[in-house]
């Protein structure tokens, strides 16, 4: 978090008075730097487990989007207060905290048709274009006030508004009107897609009871009270449906990020086999491979037997374990121990061609591919893959040297790889800059 602040206070020195309406490419400008700064601090989930189902909810209801504005990423953020938000350019974030307190898919899938209505709806771009004087530091100040928000709604709220400055109350009642259009998007959105629509309710009815009152008056909130934003839902609540899909997600969050104190307590309500996968993941996590085996292998579902090759290969037991992994390694850490086990049989292009899609996403990916790209005579990949381990590892001065020997031979490196190498060059030199 002090780098996304000290990067906003750089940001802050642009001048204040530009007229400024927001384009399309100012959106994906924004994306750009907001997304870079919370990665540049490890609070974005990575692991396919949790991202790619929370991800493939999105793409069922962006299917039911006639004209979508935007091609919908999901974000899951390392954070577990119940929040979710939208930037521009259709990035939404969702909170870990959210996938632990809904009850179903259908709720998490609420959750996420709100927020495509407040990009589809274009609710950010068109409260700016309405502003007179805007500029990159105020659009920053209200995304680093959305993620104070998560800690504190009316901290978070203070920094939203008095980044933009002018007339609060109006805004704020603008405010509310984007959230109940938001709410009603969403309602629909998830009829059409065949989800239950009574799952923005139930959620909402949920949150009220957890959360209380803050004792503020609703004009000073961020967001309306959620007792007028469930009226405005006019839906029976019913009760949540969780099926074997949202179990195993529910459990795989638990396994992978809960501390191992809170994991009796997460699971104690969780049926089986999904506490077993629950704890079983976690047991992987702290080492203790015997006992996570013991678990896993009674679980007949594609992630147990993941880890259980992966149990199996840190073991020692890599000839047991390869079969597990090739069939059912889905992610970067089942997959880097595959990659180990085929990098120790000599098939280092098939270790490469399985890592691929996980670099940036793992440092371990990164590493690893590092070694493997030297290993095949590639040292301008090989410097790549280590300018993003050293960069995730805040060894500033390791990562910048890799940079600079890879742009040394730019010509071979794709597009999107320079770029890449130009965002990590200018937020290691940015800060320095500031500090002289």
């Amino acid at each position: 978090m002090k780098r996304i602040l000290m990067a906003l206070l750089i940001f802050i020195v642009v001048p204040m008075g530009m007229s400024w309406s927001m384009t399309y490419g100012d959106e994906r400008q924004i994306a750009d730097e907001f997304t870079n700064l919370l990665e540049a601090n490890n609070l974005i989930i990575h692991d396919s487990e949790i991202a790619w189902p929370v991800q493939m909810l999105a793409d069922r209801l962006a299917d039911h989007i006639k004209e979508p504005v935007y091609n919908f990423k999901i974000h899951v953020v390392k954070d577990l207060s119940v929040n979710a938000f939208t930037i521009p350019d259709g990035h939404i974030f969702i909170n870990l905290g959210i996938l632990l307190f809904a009850q179903d898919l259908d709720e998490i899938s609420a959750v996420i048709g709100h927020e495509m209505g407040h990009s589809q709806l274009r609710h950010i771009p068109e409260n700016y274009d309405t502003q007179k004087s805007l500029s990159v530091a105020t659009i920053l100040g209200v995304l680093a006030g959305t993620l104070l928000s998560s800690k504190n709604p009316e901290a978070g709220a203070a920094m939203i508004f008095s980044s933009i400055g002018g007339s609060e109350n109006v805004r704020l009642a603008y405010s509310r009107k984007n959230e109940y259009e938001a709410d009603n998007y969403g309602k629909n959105i998830l009829h059409t897609s065949r989800i239950d629509p009574s799952a923005m309710s139930r959620f909402l009815i949920r949150l009220n009871t957890f959360s209380g009152t803050s004792g503020m008056p609703e004009y000073l909130l961020t967001h309306p009270f959620t007792e007028n934003r469930i009226a405005n839902m006019r839906d029976d609540p019913g009760k949540p449906k969780p099926d074997g899909n949202f179990w195993t997600l529910y459990a795989i969050v638990i396994g992978l990020v809960m501390p191992g104190s809170e994991t009796a307590t997460r699971t104690a309500q969780v049926p089986e086999p999904y506490k077993s996968l629950a704890i079983g993941i976690a047991q992987t996590r702290s080492g203790n491979h015997a006992q996570a085996l013991a678990l896993l292998e009674k679980i007949d579902l594609p992630i147990a037997k993941a880890y259980m090759g992966l149990n199996l290969f840190e073991m020692g037991k890599k000839n047991e374990a390869y079969p597990f992994l090739k069939d059912y390694a889905r992610s970067a850490r089942t997959k880097i121990a595959l990659a180990e086990i085929l990098q120790e049989r000599g098939d280092l292009g098939e270790a490469i061609a399985i890592l691929m899609p996980f670099q940036s996403q793992s440092i371990r990916v990164d590493y690893t591919l590092g070694i493997l790209y030297e290993k095949v005579k590639k040292p301008d990949l090989s410097h790549v893959s280590f300018a993003r381990y050293f960069y995730k590892m805040n060894n500033f001065t390791a990562s910048l040297y890799h940079i600079n020997e890879a742009l040394k031979s730019k010509d071979n490196l794709p597009k999107e790889t320079l770029a890449e190498l130009k965002m990590m060059k200018d937020m290691i030199k940015k800060p320095q800059q500031n500090m002289e």
